[in-house]
């Protein structure tokens, strides 16, 4: 493959996808990476120790999709199941070189400095730490207001104090009360200075280069999560990207565009991370709000992706799945004349594999209606109608394709149970 992807450019993107499942509590990673990084310069960490643990911070809630789980993260410091997302975060970051070594401090971020195991890495230990310090103070923060953290500021270095030595190591608290004197500290945390902080902090070591094998694999990552958003959701990225592929082969694309509409399929829903769990499994027909709030995820993943070099035309192919060749798609209202045959593939991709899947609303149908429904759309002029054929006239290859098990994802649970399930049972238990 002759297309290199920059992984400093990766990292920040899925650091943006990781800040739509806060959904009103945005930037809650990068927030973070913040206030663990100026705690650290008080520390004496140097520059290389910086950059790994910034990259730690942005990535920490990687083991998140659920909004639910999210919001109860931040108000429930002592949820029995805040360590599940910390293992799925091991998990998911183990498999990749570079990445694996950010690992074991997202590992043990809920992990109290006393309860710390005593192989983990003196360094490792002290990232955890300032993760999960600065996930305490973020969460302080927010439950205030960010409107003006200066002014809200009053009880949260006290607050902090009373953890050291026990949830805290006293240096890192020491440290951060330092840091937290200043009132540049507050001011930066409001959004347009986070994201300016971020974008001058250098991450040299993490400026490199991956082919794009390799970022395949990272999409997998980033799909595995999306997927993970829902049950009714498991593996629909990665059966859209085998399908996309399968279609592709079949309209002869080959080499780097192959392997890009593949990954185009994997990433095409991460904008659906800022979608409300209440929304994506509604069983009933959404009302116009909640429609509109739906409408934003194709946007969004055209945000995060476009942000990548490289991955201009792919951002465009994924971003298009909602459009239709008669310009009444959403968002952008791209018209025939507008939608590459990659964009068309991974459209009919994505609504062959929705009906082959069960939905809150309906069950999965059966291969024969889905040929049915799919012609319809081509009636209506929605998808384009030689790529359905295509698809149609093998309807068990691309049945196969569009259906892996939902094992394949790197996010399932070996025994079916996470946090979110956790979470959706207790919320069930609460209100009967």
């Amino acid at each position: 493959m002759t297309l290199r992807i920059d992984l400093r450019s990766a990292i920040l993107a899925l650091s943006d996808a990781l800040d739509l499942v806060g959904v009103s509590d945005f930037q809650h990673g990068k927030r973070v990476a913040m206030i663990a990084r100026e705690t650290a310069l008080l520390l004496g960490l140097p520059e290389r120790r910086l950059d790994r643990l910034v990259c730690a911070c942005l990535l920490h809630d990687i083991g998140v999709s659920s909004t639910a789980e999210h919001r109860r993260l931040l108000r429930d410091a002592d949820w029995d199941h805040r360590h599940a997302h910390c293992e799925t975060g091991y998990r998911l970051l183990q498999p990749f070189a570079h990445l694996a070594q950010l690992a074991p401090a997202i590992r043990y971020h809920h992990t109290r400095w006393v309860d710390r195991p005593g192989d983990l890495d003196e360094a490792d230990a002290l990232d955890a730490n300032l993760i999960l310090l600065a996930d305490r103070v973020d969460a302080m923060v927010l439950s205030r207001g960010l409107d003006n953290p200066l002014f809200k500021r009053a009880g949260i270095g006290e607050e902090i104090a009373a953890l050291a030595g026990r949830e805290l190591s006293p240096a890192v608290v020491e440290a951060f009360l330092a840091a937290a004197g200043r009132e540049a500290f507050w001011i930066a945390l409001v959004p347009r200075h986070v994201q300016r902080y971020l974008l001058d902090v250098p991450l040299s070591d993490w400026r490199l280069t991956i082919d794009f094998p390799q970022f395949g694999h990272v999409a997998r990552l980033i799909s595995s999560i999306v997927d993970a958003k829902s049950h009714f959701t498991a593996a629909h990225s990665l059966g859209v990207a085998q399908l996309a592929r399968y279609l592709g082969e079949r309209v002869g694309l080959a080499g780097d565009s192959l392997a890009e509409v593949e990954v185009a399929g994997l990433m095409h829903d991460v904008g659906k991370l800022c979608v409300p769990d209440e929304i994506v499994e509604k069983p009933a027909q959404l009302t116009p709000l909640e429609f509109s709030v739906m409408e934003r995820h194709s946007f969004e993943t055209y945000q995060i992706l476009r942000h990548i070099p490289g991955l201009e035309e792919v951002a465009e192919w994924a971003a298009f799945h909602h459009e239709a060749l008669n310009g009444q798609g959403y968002p952008f209202r791209r018209g025939a004349d507008q939608l590459s045959i990659e964009a068309r593939i991974v459209a009919v991709a994505d609504v062959f594999q929705a009906l082959a899947q069960e939905r809150p609303y309906r069950g999965a149908q059966p291969a024969e209606e889905i040929s049915r429904l799919l012609g319809d759309f081509v009636a209506k002029g929605v998808l384009d109608g030689d790529l359905v054929a295509l698809a149609c006239d093998d309807l068990d290859s691309s049945w196969r394709a569009a259906t892996p098990s939902p094992m394949a994802s790197p996010c399932a649970a070996p025994d079916g149970g996470d946090a979110l399930a956790a979470l959706q049972r207790s919320q069930s238990a609460s209100t009967q």
